[in-house]
């Protein structure tokens, strides 16, 4: 059977998936985020720096004394006036952010150490040169955390209402019923609602329901289910409607009928030894529903003979593989086991009361 969509077990895993989904998009936002305003403070940091400091150091150091107490007290004087940067916006995710100075005299040929993340290029007459400094920030975790969870929720529930991807087999599906008529959206909703054996079932019921997706899913999608109309002498298995011979069809029945009245073993007579006693259910049954005479006489003349049940078996076998296929048949068919004391077979039908609801109605 199919997994329930909506069982207990199936929610359940379905919601430590996307509960799992959650967490890992949250993560990942933010640690984007964080890197992301870290990153715009130092660009908008750089801008302001070399917008403003390079005539200034030029000023500063053009005695040229870079390692002397000059060049160490204005990296100090710089380290002390951005010590403590404000950040600003309606929802700030980075806190208590300061610049500290790498190197304040650098050649600008040379490539950069790495550790750096803000240079500021001036000159000192026709030379130049770079200052290097490094931005530090602390996070903001609670406005980070809760804007990169609710993103992530967004997402996440959106990717849920997505309609999953296609695999080759749905495709190849899709494009069988497209080819027998069905439109590309409901061709669609069969392909990927359907397991095989489902999908079997849709196809087949499909031309009888005269294009009707509706009733051909509703066929698709319920349990094993047998009906007898005794004023059509036809089943219908899920619906679907099958024509049966009169006297197969009363056979048909009178094993329906043992099935729900207990375990429906019915034990084949011996060949020289006829069952009278068990012919007399199965000649009320025909009597009082428009049995054929012959077979009715034939029955209390000679009884219930091996022969004559293994000939309608056969018949009720023929019909329903004929008309639902060998997959589709084998539920509604029968079941046989050898009798350990007599050593002959018995047969019941295959469906089980329990679990299939078998109704018989016009009786």
């Amino acid at each position: 059977m199919p997994r329930d969509p909506f069982s207990v077990k199936t929610l359940y895993a379905r919601g430590v998936a996307w509960g799992a989904a959650w967490v890992l998009l949250t993560i990942v936002f933010c640690i984007a985020a964080a890197w992301q305003a870290e990153r715009t403070l130092a660009q908008d940091l750089s801008r302001q720096l070399n917008q403003k400091l390079p005539e200034k150091l030029t000023l500063a150091l053009q005695m040229r004394l870079s390692g002397d107490d000059l060049a160490s007290w204005v990296a100090s004087r710089l380290e002390q006036d951005l010590a403590s940067l404000p950040v600003s916006g309606s929802l700030p995710l980075l806190k208590r952010c300061s610049v500290g100075v790498v190197r304040l005299v650098d050649d600008p040929a040379l490539p950069a150490a790495g550790a750096e993340n803000i240079l500021v290029r001036w000159q000192i007459g026709s030379e130049q040169r770079r200052s290097a400094f490094s931005l530090n920030c602390e996070v903001s975790w609670p406005p980070l955390v809760g804007t990169c969870a609710l993103l992530a929720l967004l997402i996440a529930g959106l990717m849920a209402l997505m309609p999953a991807p296609l695999t080759s087999v749905q495709r190849a599906r899709i494009a069988g019923l497209v080819q027998k008529g069905l439109p590309f959206s409901r061709a669609r909703q069969a392909a990927t609602n359907l397991d095989g054996e489902q999908l079997q079932w849709f196809e087949q019921a499909l031309p009888l329901c005269h294009g009707d997706t509706d009733s051909a899913l509703a066929c698709a999608e319920m349990n094993d289910q047998l009906v007898f109309d005794c004023q059509r002498l036809e089943i219908r298995a899920r619906g679907i409607p099958i024509k049966l011979p009169k006297t197969p069809f009363f056979y048909y029945l009178w094993y329906a009928q043992r099935r729900q009245q207990g375990e429906g073993w019915v034990l084949n007579p011996p060949v020289n030894r006829p069952d009278r006693e068990g012919a007399v259910s199965l000649i009320a049954l025909m009597a009082e529903n428009g049995g054929h005479a012959r077979s009715i006489n034939d029955l209390r003349e000679n009884g219930l003979r091996a022969k004559t049940l293994d000939q309608n078996r056969n018949k009720i076998r023929d019909e329903l593989v004929s008309a639902l296929g060998e997959n589709l048949a084998a539920p509604y068919l029968f079941e046989s086991e050898r009798d350990l004391k007599s050593g002959r077979y018995r047969y019941r039908l295959a469906l089980g009361a329990a679990f299939v609801n078998i109704q018989i109605t016009d009786l």
